[in-house]
C-alpha cells in the first residue's frame, strides 16, 4: 500500500567537517542495471577522489600568485568567462591553521504519491511510478556579496520546488479515472547541495520497490532568463526517455540536444544520479544556446554574476514566457511517460 498522499522522510546527518565539504553517505547496493560510466570509487555522497578546495579572499589570491609565471587577474577572468584554465605551479608554500566544527543536523526530505488511474481501476495491479524530483535546500546564509548576505536560491532551486507543488495542486483536481495509469512520486529532496544527501538517503531507504520507479524527472540547473528554443537534456542517449522527450519538444517547438560541454559532469552533479545509480533511467534539463550567441552571453554572465550567490533572488530577470513553455513541456513529458503502455529502457548495452 502506497504511502499518503503528503509524507516526509527524516534524514539525520553524520557530523560534517568545514562548510561545504560532503558528509559521506550511506553505501548503495548494486545497480540493477549498472550506469553506462561505472563508478570507480565506493558509492558516496562525493568521490573520494575529490581534491581539496578552499575559498579564500581575493586579496590572499592575488598574494599566492606572487610568485607564479601567470598573475592572477587575468586566469580570474578566464574563468568568470567559462574558458579553460592553464595548470601552473604558484612556486610557493602555504602554511595553513584550520579549526573545523561539527554538529549533528537533521533535514527532511518530502514525499508525496499521487495515485494513478491504474490503482483505481485494478485492486490488483501493482503501482508504479514516475518520479518527479528537485530539491528544496540551498545556502542559507553566508559570506555577504554587495551588502547581502541570504543566498536566496531562487532558480536553485525554489523556482522548481514550486513547479512541482503546482503539478500536484492542478493533478489532483483531475478525477481519479481520468489520470494517467501509473503514480506520480514527487520527491522533494534536502541536502543536494551538501553531496546529493537527501536523494541517496531516499534512494538507500526508498518508500517504494525501486524496481517499480519507471523513471525520475530532475529539476535542477534551470535558468529561464532567454527565450527557450533549445534544451539540452542530460540522458538523452541513455534510454528511450530521450526519444520521448524529443516527440513531446517538437510539440512545444523546441529542440533537444546532448550535452555539448560534458566536462561539467552535471549528469553526475544532480539527484537524477541518485537514482541512475539503481538502474532507473533519468532525464533532467538545462536551457541550450547555439556557441556564440546572445544567449550564451546572457547565461554565462548569470553564471558569473549570481549563481550560488546572493544574487540568485526574484531581481533575477526571468523570461517568465520561457519559464512557462518549459513547465508546460516537463508536465507534458511526466504525464505522456505516466501514461505510455511501455516503461523506459536502456538503450546502451552498458545498461
Amino acid at each position: 500500500m502506497p504511502p499518503s498522499p503528503s509524507t516526509t522522510q527524516q534524514q539525520s546527518n553524520p557530523p560534517t567537517g568545514p562548510p561545504h565539504t560532503p558528509a559521506q553517505s550511506p553505501s548503495l547496493p548494486p545497480p540493477r542495471h549498472p550506469p553506462r560510466h561505472p563508478p570507480t570509487h565506493p558509492p558516496t555522497a562525493a568521490p573520494i577522489t575529490t581534491p581539496i578546495v578552499l575559498r579564500i579572499s581575493a586579496e590572499s589570491a592575488f598574494k599566492l600568485f606572487t610568485a607564479s609565471p601567470r598573475p592572477f587577474a587575468p586566469i580570474l577572468q578566464a574563468g568568470e568567462h567559462g574558458e579553460p584554465l592553464p595548470t601552473l605551479d604558484l612556486n610557493t608554500s602555504l602554511q595553513l591553521h584550520l579549526v573545523t566544527h561539527s554538529r549533528e543536523i537533521s533535514s527532511p526530505n518530502i514525499l508525496a504519491i499521487l495515485p494513478g488511474a491504474e490503482t483505481a481501476n485494478d485492486s490488483s495491479f501493482t503501482p508504479e511510478y514516475v518520479a518527479l524530483s528537485a530539491h528544496l535546500d540551498g545556502y542559507g546564509y553566508g559570506t555577504p556579496v554587495f551588502t547581502d548576505k541570504l543566498y536566496n536560491g531562487t532558480l536553485d532551486d525554489a523556482a522548481y520546488v514550486a513547479l512541482l507543488l503546482e503539478i500536484a495542486r492542478t493533478q489532483s483536481e483531475v478525477k481519479l479515472s481520468d489520470r494517467p495509469r501509473r503514480s506520480l512520486l514527487f520527491c522533494i529532496f534536502t541536502g543536494e547541495e551538501k553531496g546529493l544527501l537527501g536523494s541517496v538517503y531516499f534512494t538507500t531507504h526508498p518508500t517504494v520497490p525501486v524496481k517499480d520507479i519507471v523513471a525520475d524527472l530532475n529539476l535542477d540547473q534551470l535558468r529561464p532568463i532567454f527565450p527557450l528554443n533549445i534544451l539540452t537534456m542530460e540522458g538523452i542517449t541513455e534510454s528511450t526517455i530521450g526519444e520521448t522527450a524529443r516527440t513531446v519538444a517538437n510539440q512545444f517547438n523546441i529542440q533537444l540536444r546532448p550535452d555539448l560541454e560534458p566536462k561539467r559532469n552535471l549528469y553526475r552533479r544532480a539527484d537524477n544520479y541518485s537514482f541512475v545509480r539503481l538502474g532507473v533511467p533519468i532525464a533532467s534539463f538545462i536551457f541550450g544556446y547555439d556557441k556564440g550567441s546572445r544567449e550564451e552571453v546572457i547565461h554565462r554572465d548569470w553564471y558569473a554574476r549570481r549563481y550560488h550567490k546572493p544574487q540568485d533572488d526574484l531581481e533575477t530577470p526571468i523570461d517568465f514566457a520561457a519559464a512557462d513553455k518549459f513547465n508546460r513541456f516537463y508536465t507534458a513529458l511526466a504525464l505522456t511517460l505516466a501514461n505510455a503502455p511501455n516503461r523506459p529502457t536502456w538503450i546502451t548495452p552498458n545498461h
